[in-house]
């Protein structure tokens, strides 16, 4: 449990393709639920789907801006890829100085970066659009906001991420943190050290190429993986209540709700990014670039903004979730528990109406 959320690049990647709540989960309510469905749909936009129930959004009037913006992604992809070997000249280059720097090497850095990035993102991307008068009109509902958090007091980011460190960085402390074609004289040197100071970090560079294929392959897997916990979050009453009832608990949606997470849950969602970041190999390189991504669309799926330029719209046919759908899910609680795709959303609505049939 050593790199704290991560996870993503994929999304992004992909896009270039072209072609409030109580203790209780809110499916469980009864006429408590009737009354804030009527509220919520009271702010939703006023065009309703009637083939999938769900309210269109402004967004869908701005193709030429979506259409625009996958060119610009295809583009810079195809320049990627044409310039792939003076970019990894630049990777190794990188590499070389990363493997030197005290900073870079120490047990506590990805833990440490993680933090900052998140503050970066939440405080500033947000902030941003919400002072920008023209994008006002893409918010999915009259209840997103941004709410400002103050640095300091006891509701501060400052106390929040001495909460949210502790325990990691604890962890990276009496954990050691064990990479791929690392040299094995490297582990020796660190087996018998009960405080970790140091991390044991490969001696060469990834193929520029397979890094990509490591974030995009991780972001899959924890898209997979989370759905699972998400799904058995929502579904058990007690796993509910205890673990996950204050991820629902805002007035307003809003990017600081993205690290509204208990104890557990945070674990859980750490814990499911790093195996997946294992599972595909991951070098530390790979790893750098997939926080900030990852993060980026976790604090984008709580902004409430459905931009047109947004992965969601750049990926055709649907395939990923996006900001409107995860809003949609914290208001009902009953569907759309992918953090990114909609793949395994699918699945389970078409067996559930299957199985409510039969």
């Amino acid at each position: 449990m050593r790199l704290c959320s991560e996870i993503v690049i994929l999304h992004w990647l992909c896009s270039i393709t072209r072609s409030s709540c109580t203790n209780m989960p809110p499916e469980s309510q009864t006429e408590s639920s009737t009354t804030s469905t009527a509220t919520v749909r009271k702010h939703l936009p006023p065009v309703k789907d009637e083939k999938t129930g769900e309210y269109k959004s402004v967004a869908d009037n701005f193709t030429g801006a979506t259409q625009a913006s996958r060119y610009l992604v295809v583009s810079a992809v195809a320049l990627f890829i044409y310039f792939r070997a003076p970019l990894q000249d630049a990777v190794d280059h990188l590499w070389s100085y990363l493997i030197k720097n005290d900073l870079f090497c120490s047990a506590y850095f990805e833990t440490i970066y993680v933090t900052l990035v998140y503050i970066a993102l939440v405080a500033g991307y947000p902030f941003v659009m919400h002072y920008i008068p023209w994008v006002q009109k893409f918010k999915v509902s009259d209840d997103v906001t941004y709410v400002h958090r103050p640095f300091f007091g006891k509701v501060g980011m400052v106390l929040e991420m001495f909460f949210h460190l502790t325990p990691l960085l604890v962890a990276d402390a009496l954990k050691m943190k064990k990479y791929f074609d690392v040299p094995e004289i490297e582990w020796e040197k660190r087996r018998g050290q009960w405080i970790q100071t140091t991390r044991a970090l490969p001696e060469h560079s990834p193929n520029v190429l397979l890094m990509c294929g490591q974030v995009i392959g991780s972001v899959i897997a924890f898209d997979a993986i989370f759905f699972v916990v998400h799904f058995i979050l929502h579904k058990n009453f007690y796993l509910y209540k205890y673990f996950h009832s204050q991820h629902h608990d805002h007035d307003v949606m809003h990017p600081h709700v993205t690290n509204q997470l208990s104890v557990v849950e945070r674990i859980l969602q750490v814990a499911s990014a790093n195996y997946s970041l294992i599972l595909f190999r991951s070098h530390p390189l790979s790893r750098l670039v997939f926080v900030p991504v990852f993060l980026w669309f976790l604090i984008e799926n709580h902004t409430g903004y459905d931009l047109p330029w947004a992965p969601h719209r750049l990926i055709p046919h649907g395939v990923m979730g996006g900001p409107a759908k995860h809003h949609a899910h914290h208001q009902h609680g009953s569907r759309h528990y992918q953090p990114f795709f909609n793949y395994l959303d699918k699945w389970l609505e078409n067996w559930q109406l299957r199985k409510k049939l039969a």
